[in-house]
Order: structure tokens, then C-alpha cells, then sequence
């Protein structure tokens, strides 16, 4: 303040014109004048200025601010007479949570105005203590009154990542000759480097792995429903108690956002610019890159690659008991069900006579097809089996649980579940809800190895291509068991629904017998396969099925009792 000239003072404008004035006016005035009445007309003057001035003033003020209360726009007018003076406070517009202000402004200490956008909130504070938690909007603060902290409530996305064309176990800098260092690629080099120091990790075997991070989170503030006021970017506001309610939620969350940032300190360096100022938006990454570090250490760089360990799936209700609740309740069409049944049992019987005669008459070689075995057919009613993941995948999964939820699995050294499923405490999950912090999600990928590494684990693939190939090749063979499996009895669902629609039509018409049923169930299945319903590939294939078909029908005919 004291280095602004009294010439670019807002006061020197207004005083000068007047004084100016009054000088012209008493050099101007002839001998003879009456000066009392000179005198009494300047101050006439001077008075119709000031007042003119101070409307004038008054006026433009409704409108410098988006405010709607009379009580705002007497606000906005005393720091305009305050700033005419040189005794205003600061006048910050705070976008995004980044402050746009003039050079010295956050240094002022009269009453001053806060403008924040919808994405931005704010604390502020005096010399001995924390004065107001502010959201979007137009804010007024007294005088001594200043900005704590912002912060930005946009979702927030920090990483650390590595381009493909970057080395980070390239040359140090600091090992370079001095003359080399000032040149701009060393500095890239150094840059590099502390991006590896950053994130770097061993695995149990003593492998150094340098991963890509991403970390997303917000403040945990909450959003306003529609219709009700408040910011769609994360805060909410409102006259009801509901709406004051969420208000000071969404204030308390902002308040320990700003007020709990920590310090980092460089262990490197001895002196006080070793001690840093944590930024509230950096702590989550931070906690990510230790938990990143304490599991890396629990697997072997070969289980980073390898699907060998067993995760359970989600624990979910029981299905044999939800299907027993939804079972509707037995009524008289139950019955008419089971005298279906008793026939259709009947049926069979008759089908296994056919067919066994049928077998006899057609002596030839029917190609059989692979089966499951029945421990492995899939079953819609079974619970799901546990999965195999890479130790890349728990390491993401566990990270993300311990950044995300109050209790976790258990690791041991080796990246072992308990077996007893005990449950720790996420300190982390703590940590970032007492900062008024939410993580969305959490990313660990493309990791990078030393080059000799790489070379020895390409030579290893070189020597178990084979092996590899041959195991795959077995997995996708079983997948498409699985698939075969899974299509042939959904056609027999559908098939069999087709049938019980044609058998149930018959019963509605008449009492059939044995004879009648088999006879309209061959019938049935032959115009189902001659229509093509399904597919004309289908029905060029099975031409030697349909002629077994017309030979069944002809021995019930003939036969069937």
C-alpha cells in the first residue's frame, strides 16, 4: 500500500477537481466581488457535488453485484465510500477455486468482497481465528477478515503417468558433469526421475516397478435435488430445516477440506524449504502411492502378471430361498400340472421303447458329442465360484476399497486373504472422510520395468511360448465347452415348451391317451423342423432326422398302445 503514489489514490481524484475549482473560482472573480457571497456559492456548489456524487454512488451500486437483498446493496455501497477513501478491503473473484485478483489485493485489511463462482467455495479467517466456511455467490467480510483457503468443487483427477517414450530408469542428472546439467534435456531428466521417485515400488522378489496412477475424487459435498437452490457442481443451500441442514453438512466438509491440510516434508533437505504445505486436493494421491507401495511388496513381479489368485466373489442372498418365497401358492391348476406330469412320465417309457427299436432297425454310428462333466455344467441356480485375478488386479481392487470403504480384507505378507475373513480398518478411508474427501475410483497400470527385466522376462516367454499357447488354447476350448453346454439346454427349455403348449392344446381339447400325445408330439417336431422357424441351414441338416421322425410316426401308428 504505502508504494502507490498519492496521485493514483481513489481520494486524490475526488478531492482534486473540487480544490481545482475553488481556485479557478477566487482567480477569476473581478476586485470589486463580494467574496462572502463567492464564498456561500462555492460551498452551495461544492455540496450539490458531494451529495450528487454520493447518489450517483448509491445508485450504481444495485448493480456492480449480483445481490438481491437490500441489506447487500448497502454493503456493496459502504465499500465503495470506504474505497473512495483508500480503506477498503480486498475485492477477490474466486473461479474454479483458483483467486482472480490485482496485484496486493489479499493484502488489504478493510471491509472487503468475496465473489466465488459456482464451482469454487471458500474459508475465511482473522489474525487469531477461523471467521466463516463460504460457498458460491457474493460474500461481504469485515475488516482484518481474510481467505484461509479455496477449494475447487469440480471432480478432481490427479495422476502420475509415464509416456511409452519415456524412460524413467534413464540416467540420473545429478550424475551428469555440471556443464551438462543447465541443458534443457537434464532438466527433463531430473523431472523424470522425481516422477519415479514418486511412485516407485518393490515387489517381495526386490523388482523395482514404476506404475501409472489416477486417482479421482471431490470434496464430499452434496448435490441439490431439482427445483431446490444451490450449486449443481456440489453444494447445496436453502431456507427450509432440511435445506439448512444439508447446508452445514456441505460447509463442514469444505471447512475440513481447507482447514486439515498437512505439511510434506523433503527428507532430502535439512533446511526449512524442506517443509511444504500439503495442498488439500494432493492428499489422496498420497495416500494411493503408500497403499500402491505397501501391496506391491506382497506379490512377486510373476503374480503382477499371472491370474493365479482366487477372489472370492460378492456375498449374495440366498437363491433357493428367494425361489422358495416366489413360489406362487398351490391352487387347482396345480393339479391339472401333475396329471401332465403322470402323462408325460408315460411318454417316456413309450419313447424309450421307440427309440430302442428304432436303434435295432438303423444300425449305423451315430458321432457323439463331448459332455460336460455334471460338476462343471453350468447351473443359473448355483452360486458363482470364486475368480482368478492377476496380483495387478487385487493390488487395484484393494486401493480402491481402502481409499473408498471403513473396513477391508486382510493381506498377509504373501497377498493371501485370512482365511478366518478378518476385517481391518482403512485408515485411509478415515483420513479422507475427516478432510471432507470422497475417492471415485483409482487406477494402477502400465507398469515399467528395468530394461533388463524386460529382456530377461521376453527371453522366459521365448521359452514357454509353446506351453503358454497350449494352455489358452485349452481354456478357450473349455469357455466354448461352457458356451455349447449353455446353448444346447437353453434349445431344450424352449424345445420342451413348445411340446407342454401342443400337449396342454390337446388336453383343453379332449381327453387324449399315450398314443394321441406321442403321436402329436413327432407331428409337432417335424413341422417345426420343415418350417425353418429357425434357420434354413437347420433345416437342410437334419433331412436324415426328419426321415427318423416320419419312421416313429409310422410305428405309433402301428404299434404304439
Amino acid at each position: 500500500m504505502g508504494d502507490i503514489r498519492f496521485y493514483h489514490r481513489p481520494w486524490f481524484y475526488l478531492i482534486f477537481p473540487p480544490i481545482l475549482v475553488v481556485i479557478l473560482y477566487f482567480f477569476t472573480a473581478p476586485q470589486n466581488a463580494d467574496y462572502r457571497a463567492y464564498a456561500w456559492g462555492i460551498a452551495r456548489n461544492l455540496a450539490i457535488y458531494f451529495t450528487l456524487l454520493i447518489l450517483w454512488l448509491a445508485f450504481f451500486a444495485q448493480f456492480v453485484l449480483p445481490v438481491h437483498t437490500f441489506r447487500d446493496r448497502q454493503k456493496i455501497f459502504n465499500r465503495l465510500i470506504a474505497y473512495l477513501f483508500g480503506r477498503h478491503g480486498p475485492a477477490i473473484f474466486i473461479r474454479n477455486g483458483q483467486q482472480v485478483k490485482g496485484e496486493g489485493e489479499e493484502k488489504k485489511n478493510g471491509p472487503g468482497v468475496l465473489w466465488l463462482d459456482s464451482a469454487s467455495a471458500a474459508v475465511t479467517r482473522t489474525a487469531t481465528e477461523i471467521k466463516q466456511t463460504i460457498g458460491p455467490g457474493v460474500h461481504f467480510i469485515d475488516k482484518g477478515e481474510f481467505i484461509a483457503g479455496t477449494v475447487d468443487l469440480h471432480i478432481q483427477t490427479h495422476s502420475i503417468n509415464f509416456k511409452d517414450n519415456e524412460d524413467p530408469f534413464a540416467e540420473k542428472a545429478e550424475d551428469q558433469p555440471p556443464e551438462k546439467i543447465k541443458d534443457q534435456n537434464s532438466e527433463k531428466l531430473r523431472q523424470l526421475q522425481d516422477r519415479r521417485k514418486m511412485v516407485s515400488a518393490l515387489t517381495r522378489d526386490g523388482i523395482e516397478v514404476i506404475p501409472n496412477i489416477s486417482i479421482t475424487f471431490r470434496v464430499n459435498t452434496g448435490f441439490p435435488e431439482e427445483g431446490e437452490p444451490g450449486s449443481r457442481f456440489g453444494y447445496r443451500t436453502g431456507e427450509t430445516r432440511e435445506g439448512k441442514e444439508n447446508e452445514k453438512k456441505d460447509k463442514e466438509a469444505i471447512f475440513q477440506a481447507i482447514i486439515g491440510q498437512g505439511v510434506k516434508i523433503d527428507l532430502n533437505a535439512l533446511n526449512e524449504s524442506a517443509r511444504k504445505r500439503l495442498a488439500w486436493n494432493e492428499l489422496p494421491l498420497s495416500l494411493a502411492i503408500d497403499v500402491w507401495r505397501e501391496y506391491a511388496a506382497k506379490f512377486t513381479l510373476d503374480q503382477f502378471f499371472n491370474p493365479t489368485r482366487i477372489v472370492q466373489p460378492p456375498e449374495e442372498g440366498d437363491s433357493q430361498s428367494a425361489r422358495e418365497e416366489t413360489k406362487p401358492a398351490s391352487g387347482p391348476e396345480d393339479y391339472h400340472k401333475e396329471g401332465i406330469a403322470a402323462i408325460l412320465g408315460e411318454i417316456n417309457s413309450l419313447l424309450g421303447k421307440a427309440i430302442e427299436w428304432f436303434e435295432v432297425k438303423k444300425d449305423r454310428n451315430r458321432p457323439q458329442k463331448t459332455e460336460m462333466p455334471e460338476e462343471t455344467a453350468p447351473d443359473a441356480g448355483k452360486k458363482k465360484g470364486p475368480q482368478t485375478k492377476t496380483a495387478l488386479q487385487v493390488i487395484n481392487d484393494m486401493i480402491k476399497a481402502r481409499l473408498t470403504q471403513s473396513e477391508v480384507d486382510y493381506l498377509d505378507d504373501h497377498g493371501k486373504r485370512d482365511s478366518q475373513e478378518k476385517k481391518i480398518e482403512s485408515d485411509e478411508y478415515k483420513l479422507l472422510k475427516s478432510r471432507g474427501l470422497i475417492v471415485q475410483n483409482v487406477s494402477i497400470s502400465n507398469l515399467k520395468l528395468h530394461p533388463t527385466v524386460d529382456e530377461q522376462l521376453i527371453k522366459q516367454w521365448s521359452a514357454n511360448w509353446l506351453s503358454n499357447a497350449k494352455a489358452e488354447s485349452d481354456q478357450i476350448d473349455r469357455k466354448w465347452s461352457i458356451v455349447e453346454t449353455i446353448a444346447r439346454e437353453q434349445a431344450l427349455i424352449k424345445y420342451a415348451e413348445a411340446l407342454s403348449r401342443e400337449i396342454n392344446a390337446l388336453a383343453e381339447d379332449k381327453q387324449p391317451n399315450v398314443r394321441d400325445i406321442l403321436k402329436r408330439l413327432f407331428i409337432r417336431t417335424r413341422a417345426l423342423i420343415r418350417s425353418g422357424k429357425h434357420s434354413d441351414q437347420l433345416r437342410r441338416r437334419m433331412s436324415l432326422e426328419l426321415q427318423e421322425i416320419e419312421d416313429m410316426i409310422k410305428w405309433v401308428e402301428e404299434n404304439g398302445k
